[in-house]
């Protein structure tokens, strides 16, 4: 097996980069995004790159106490 030397790209995610988002509703939710749906079922969480706070559907979830953001 060969190992690279070489360095890696910028483009690389850090950690800080992730949000967790938490459905805390008593219902499973359907989150359309840009990238597609996603269902996120009641108690489950799942991480997301932080720009999806951006997205106006997360936004009135947030804001509804639907979802909530965690910080793992």
């Amino acid at each position: 097996m060969r190992l690279s030397l070489r360095k890696p790209q910028d483009n690389t995610w850090e950690i800080k980069q992730y949000v967790w988002l938490e459905n805390i509703g008593d219902e499973h939710l359907m989150l359309h995004l840009a990238s597609g749906d996603m269902r996120l079922d009641k108690g489950r969480k799942y991480r997301f790159r932080k720009d999806i706070l951006d997205d106006p559907t997360v936004h009135s979830l947030l804001d509804a106490r639907k979802l909530a953001i965690k910080d793992e």
